[in-house]
Formats: structure tokens, C-alpha cells, sequence
């Protein structure tokens, strides 16, 4: 009797475990739809499997095709997703591998490897309408190799980018970086000679890439706090920027209008539809802040080294005649304090170039608009409504 009520508790327990695991078993299919909704959404790219595998937590996508927005699709293989969970609705994913993948077309080839993508959080609707519907995750890729004819020509070492919602659960900060960039330019085709590329040191170019941006969805305000390239022996450019209005609504209606364009043949009316829609967008805008700095590190006096040596001139004669150029094209602006700024600045970074930077802080925030309208009618008071200021060696 004992024997018998034990057995039946056993089938009654591997009934209930069996249900239970039926009843919140991963749908598969549901995964990879909200998955490719949210990359659509908010990257802009597509994903498809040619079907979809189920263990526990782990979901296998088989025959993955990756299409970046206008471009052919890149087949990725079978995609592994570990630690899948359903989250209110949506989904979180603890990892996600993806085998190397290596791309031909000619006479031209691009492998890539440690492809990832961790930390991933998936919104059951990626409309951008708030924190909850926000898609976030790390992915990361490297090392990267193309080749040109057999021989390496370009390589990075590694790619990370990041999509985090904030602390105080306002917007989103976001970062991009590459490391390791090995560039042989002259094998890359360029219209430069064998000599200028020896000259330039272009044959062994090291590089480094940063972004940082950060996105307040409720006021719209997006700060792009760094946009550095990092050149050796060349210099560093650095960007940043600050700009009110970017709103999630005016955002996705902007994407709404743009995506049927995508891919298009630019005709007439193709152009026109996307520069009405660039300056409306444009004209939504509030601008707070703006900054482009170059630091050089001895490529401008290569630069009048060389010329002067072609053109036979001294490095002072080729430094000044490139200024008054510089300087003659900005005053067909007609705008006398531009060209005030831009001529002291300007001679000061030829005789001893270290650093260049170009500044807009005005005093209050300007719509874009505004400097728009100034831009037709008004032209020579733009320097003073958005702060300009221009600036060298500092």
C-alpha cells in the first residue's frame, strides 16, 4: 500500500513538473520577433532564422540572416542565446554568440571573430515611447580582418557598443569604441602616390575610435560628449555636441517618413523628400552647445613640408599662402566677425600648430530655426547668437 501511494505521488509530481515546464517554456518564435522588432526599431537592421530551437533557457536560431538597413544580408549561421528569460513581456538575455563569419565579394574579403552580444533587454514594444520600451545591450566583435587581393590592408583589434538605461531612469547613455585600428593605405586604393603615402606615414596608420552620447527622453535633450578619432602621428579630432528636441515622437516620425526612402534610387523627388525632411528635422532642434577641436601631432607641418617641396617655397611662404586661401573662401560668407575670428586663430595654428578648436556656447539655448532664419536674412549676427568663438593653441 505504502509502495503504491508513493508511486502514485511520483506520477502526479512528474505531471505537475511537466506542466510546469510546459506552461512557461520559452516561446521560441516570440523571442526572435521581439528581438528583430526592437533591432528594427532602434538600430535600424533586420534578423531572421530559418527556425528556432528551445532549451530551458537557451534559444538556438538556425540559418540567421542579419541584413543591415539598405544593404544584403550577411549570413551569420546558427545564433546561440543563453540565460532567456521573459521579462514583463519582453525579454532578457544574459548572451548571445554568433560563429565567426568571413564576407567575400571579389577580390575583397572581411573576417570577423569574438562576435557577442551580452546583457541584452528586450521590450515587449520598442516604440521609444519611454524607459520601458528602451532596448539595451553590449556587443561586442574582434578581431576584425580585411583583406584586398589576399594581402591585410585594414584591421582592429576589437569593437564594443554599448546601450544602457540610465541611473536615474530619465534616457539612455550610449558608447561606441574601437581600438586597435591598423590601416595600410596603400592598399586601399586611394587617390594619393606611393610618395605622399611614405611621406604622411599612411602605410602604418594607428588609430582609435570613441563615441559617447547620452539621451533624455522626456525633454529630448542629447549630448554627444565625445566623438574622438585618434590618429598616430597625426593628431586627434574630437566633436561634441548638444542639442534640445530630439523627443522620442519626433524622432519616430522622423524614421517613419525616412524608412520607405531607404534604398531608393535618389531621384529628383528622392532628393528633395530628404532634404525637406533633414530640414525639418533640423528646424526642431535647440541648439545648447557645440565644439570641434583638432590637437596635432606633426601632420600639419608635413603637410606644408611636402607642398613646399613641390611647389619649391619655404615652409613660411607655404604656411601663409594656405591661410590667405583659407581665409579669402570664408569672406564670401559676408560675415566680418567670421572672418575676424577665423584670421587670427587660423595664422596663429600655421606658425605653430598644436591645437585648432572651433566653439558655439551661446549665452541661452537658440531653436534652429532661428539660426536658419538668420542664415537668409540676417547672416552676419549668426557668430553672435550662437557664441562662435575660434580659438588656437589653447
Amino acid at each position: 500500500m505504502i509502495f503504491y501511494r508513493m508511486s502514485q505521488l511520483t506520477v502526479v509530481g512528474t505531471g505537475l513538473v511537466f506542466f510546469a515546464n510546459s506552461a512557461f517554456a520559452l516561446d521560441g518564435a516570440d523571442v526572435l520577433k521581439k528581438l528583430n522588432n526592437a533591432i528594427v526599431a532602434q538600430i535600424g537592421d533586420s534578423i531572421e532564422a530559418g527556425s528556432v530551437a528551445v532549451n530551458g533557457s537557451t534559444v538556438v536560431l538556425r540559418n540567421v540572416t542579419y541584413t543591415p538597413r539598405g544593404r544584403t544580408g550577411i549570413a551569420l549561421g546558427d545564433v546561440t542565446m543563453t540565460g532567456v528569460a521573459e521579462q514583463a513581456g519582453g525579454y532578457t538575455i544574459e548572451k548571445v554568440l554568433i560563429p565567426d563569419v568571413t564576407i567575400k565579394q571579389k577580390d575583397f574579403s572581411v573576417s570577423a571573430a569574438g562576435l557577442r552580444v551580452d546583457d541584452l533587454e528586450i521590450p515587449v514594444n520598442a516604440t521609444l515611447s519611454d524607459m520601458n520600451s528602451i532596448f539595451v545591450y553590449h556587443a561586442h566583435v574582434g578581431p576584425v580582418s580585411c583583406l584586398r587581393v589576399g594581402e591585410k590592408f585594414f584591421s582592429i583589434s576589437a569593437a564594443d557598443s554599448v546601450s544602457t538605461k540610465r541611473l536615474d531612469k530619465k534616457g539612455v547613455d550610449s558608447s561606441f569604441t574601437i581600438v586597435g585600428i591598423v590601416a595600410d593605405l596603400s592598399l586601399a586604393q586611394m587617390q594619393l602616390s606611393s610618395e605622399a603615402i611614405r611621406h604622411f606615414e599612411l602605410q602604418n596608420l594607428h588609430a582609435t575610435f570613441s563615441m559617447k552620447n547620452s539621451w533624455e527622453l522626456s525633454t529630448g535633450k542629447y549630448d554627444l560628449t565625445e566623438y574622438t578619432f585618434d590618429l598616430e602621428n597625426i593628431g586627434k579630432l574630437n566633436v561634441q555636441l548638444s542639442f534640445s528636441g530630439l523627443t522620442p515622437a519626433f524622432y519616430n516620425t522622423a524614421e517613419a517618413l525616412y524608412s520607405p526612402m531607404t534604398g531608393t534610387a535618389d531621384d529628383q523627388n528622392t532628393k528633395n523628400a530628404k532634404y525637406l525632411l533633414a530640414l525639418a528635422f533640423v528646424q526642431q532642434l535647440t541648439l545648447n552647445s557645440a565644439q570641434i577641436r583638432f590637437d596635432d601631432a606633426s601632420f600639419t607641418d608635413r603637410i606644408f613640408d611636402y607642398i613646399s617641396k613641390w611647389d619649391h617655397v619655404t615652409r613660411a611662404q607655404s604656411a601663409n599662402t594656405f591661410a590667405a586661401e583659407i581665409l579669402a573662401g570664408i569672406s564670401q560668407f559676408g560675415i566680418p566677425d567670421l572672418q575676424e575670428a577665423f584670421s587670427t586663430a587660423v595664422v596663429e595654428y600655421f606658425n605653430n600648430p598644436k591645437s585648432l578648436t572651433i566653439s558655439a556656447a551661446p549665452a541661452n539655448p537658440v531653436p534652429m530655426s532661428t539660426v536658419i532664419e538668420a542664415a537668409k536674412n540676417a547672416k552676419e549676427s549668426i557668430p553672435k547668437m550662437i557664441g562662435l568663438k575660434i580659438t588656437s593653441n589653447d
